[in-house]
């Protein structure tokens, strides 16, 4: 199992995914930085922080999610190699729960850029508008459990954009999934259905009402883990000729 997902960081140096976690963070410092610099922004840093975590929770999160999931999946879709793989030695299942672990250990590594982007960004945007500075206390304590429980609560969607960017060979298709899974859950967030949607379960975790982040937590984590479980054994049992 350490051989294979070895494997797989070594595929990871030939693919975009370098792009795909860098951007996002991009975006949040700049966004962040040029609201401080108008003034128009939060004058808090915890409020300036939660209002951040939000934008990362309601767009960029699932973005990077459907990008990173299709990246892992082409890996092996744009070469035809599946076939060559699953042929080796190893069991099959364990290329597959290597895909779903490292699935999860990058978008891991895109939530800590985001924390990290988001207090670079009012640093910077201090020493540039000392006339807008954020005031209070820094909660990076604070703005590391929201990221974690929003990344938590984001694993039934990286599971479900893993298993459609396995099952179809198609980037397009994967894609179209996810940037609409992203604005349906625009429209959806008022909705009472809305605590069930995948796209949804992240930016739950800042509701007002305890009782529904926590529901979007136990059920991001444990319907997560669940869909990765069956997809890496109904796809280790699947013919890929």
């Amino acid at each position: 199992m350490i051989g294979i997902f070895r494997a797989e960081l070594l595929k990871l140096r030939r693919s975009l995914v370098v792009l795909v976690l860098a951007v996002p963070p991009v975006m949040i410092f700049l966004l962040s930085v040029l609201t401080r610099l108008t003034g128009n922004g939060p004058d808090l840093w915890l409020v300036q922080s939660m209002a951040t975590s939000a934008v990362w929770a309601y767009f960029l999160l699932p973005m990077t999610a459907t990008g990173m999931t299709a990246l892992l999946a082409q890996l092996e879709h744009s070469t035809g190699m599946w076939s060559h793989i699953l042929a080796l030695p190893p069991a099959k299942w364990t290329i597959f729960a290597a895909k779903c672990v490292l699935a999860l250990l990058l978008m891991a590594v895109a939530s800590g850029l985001a924390w990290a982007s988001i207090f670079a960004a009012g640093h910077t945007a201090n020493l540039l508008a000392p006339d807008h500075a954020l005031q209070g206390p820094v909660p990076y304590w604070d703005a590391a459990k929201l990221l974690a429980k929003m990344f938590a609560a984001s694993i039934l969607l990286i599971a479900v954009q893993l298993a459609i960017a396995l099952r179809y060979a198609s980037f397009a298709l994967p894609i179209s999934i996810g940037v609409g899974g992203t604005f349906v859950a625009v429209a959806a967030t008022s909705s009472q259905y809305g605590a069930y949607f995948p796209w949804l379960l992240p930016v739950n975790m800042l509701a007002s009402e305890p009782e529904r982040a926590q529901f979007a937590l136990t059920y991001g984590v444990a319907g997560g883990f669940i869909v990765l479980a069956v997809l890496t054994i109904w796809f280790a049992r699947r013919d890929w000729k």
